[in-house]
């Protein structure tokens, strides 16, 4: 009787990487290879255990019942060898290496990039690549393995869910503020409601603050008159301070040197942005990572002091 061989790891980890897209192009996407690269995998992985793994249908695809037995020992198996290099990397003490980060733009401009220059000097051997992308896709990608760190931002009424082996900490909260040309005049006590007749710029739907801001005004009973959507936080400023319109966003996300813009609190409602780091529990206790994680918090600690 031929013996089989043991599945590869990493066709395990992109077997789970299609459970969790729900499709070989979301996975294939997600991991920045060819849905017919992700097929051929799985097609050898089908192989190495001698069991269909996949239903392949003009709809789509989906788990066969070996597959999703398949896919929670594979993620037991990922976690195990994720936990193993956490400990090794705990013995050697060595802070050398690369170190992943997603984040989103706000912060990879006012945090990241000190941050990097910092460790240039203070642990030369650290190599930090930043990927700035919307906190959805990075906690993808950190759950894929592709990310060691993630900085993502909560907005209220915009709920996200981390699974039970992530470990977040919050390190910023900050109240939304409108941003208005220069010489927009302010009422006193101003309101949400107050704003119903404005035109406003905004970010995309399909991002938090976005979510968040079209919630809030809905909430107020009005639907925001929307003249741009914009996606480019500097592009952003400059409307608004050219008289396109005025918007809704966190402070830290205003920059302006860009242009001049009027920056002013309002009263009702208090809209609040979280930010958070975001790591798998096991990478939180490599000391590599720790050193990148605590030279973040120690800046955002400073600033928020």
């Amino acid at each position: 009787m031929t013996e089989k061989a043991l599945p590869d790891v990493p066709r395990l980890r992109l077997l789970n990487e299609v459970a969790r897209q729900g499709s070989l192009a979301g996975a294939a996407r997600v991991l920045g290879i060819t849905s017919s690269a992700v097929s051929q995998q799985i097609s050898i992985l089908e192989r190495e255990t001698g069991v269909q793994l996949l239903d392949r249908s003009s709809r789509g695809v989906g788990l066969t019942g070996a597959g999703e037995i398949l896919v929670e020992h594979a993620r037991a198996v990922v976690r195990l060898l994720e936990a193993t290099r956490a400990e090794m990397d705990q013995l050697s003490g060595e802070l050398a290496g690369r170190v992943r980060i997603g984040s989103i733009p706000s912060l990879a401009r006012t945090v990241l990039l000190p941050v990097a220059e910092k460790l240039e000097v203070t642990v030369p051997d650290v190599e930090l690549t930043v990927n700035v992308v919307e906190p959805v896709d990075s906690i993808e990608q950190l759950l894929n393995g592709a990310l060691d760190i993630a900085i993502v931002d909560l907005y209220d009424n915009v709920p996200m869910a981390f699974p039970d082996y992530l470990l977040t900490r919050e390190v910023l909260s900050e109240p939304l503020v409108l941003v208005t040309p220069p010489d927009y005049e302010v009422p006193p006590r101003l309101k949400l409601a107050d704003l119903k007749n404005e035109a406003w710029v905004l970010t995309p739907d399909a991002g938090a603050c976005g979510q968040a801001v079209r919630y809030a005004c809905r909430n107020e009973g009005f639907e925001p008159n929307i003249r741009w959507v914009v996606d480019d936080l500097l592009l952003l400023v400059e409307s608004i301070s050219r008289g396109r319109g005025i918007s809704l966003l966190p402070p830290l996300s205003v920059d302006s040197t860009v242009a001049p813009v009027g920056i002013h609190a309002f009263d009702k409602p208090h809209i609040q942005r979280r930010v958070l780091t975001v790591t798998r529990s096991s990478d939180a206790r490599r000391p590599i990572v720790k050193a990148v994680l605590d030279e973040i918090h120690s800046l955002l600690g400073a600033a928020a002091a």
